[in-house]
């Protein structure tokens, strides 16, 4: 796994790491999962709420596949609910 990656949502140049990521959701309670989960400290949470803390990108800005790949990249293990 790349220790950091770069991508590119809605014209915005973005780098994000795994170190990044688990430090934005330390003591972040998970909100209800809808469908897409990701596994982030043993808790599960909705991939767009950890994407949008990680990255500081409003929700209405990405799609939960953007918040897939990207994490998915980062070796975060993703599972899908009934839905």
């Amino acid at each position: 796994m790349p220790e950091q990656i770069e991508f590119t949502v809605n014209g915005v140049a973005l780098r994000l790491s795994r170190k990044e990521v688990e430090r934005a959701m330390k003591g972040v309670a998970p909100e209800a999962v809808q469908r897409h989960t990701v596994a982030v400290g043993g808790i599960r949470y909705p991939v767009k709420q950890v994407f949008a803390l990680a990255t500081g990108l409003d929700r209405l800005d990405f799609t939960s596949a953007i918040a897939r790949r990207n994490l998915g990249k980062l070796g975060f293990e993703l599972t899908r609910t009934g839905g």
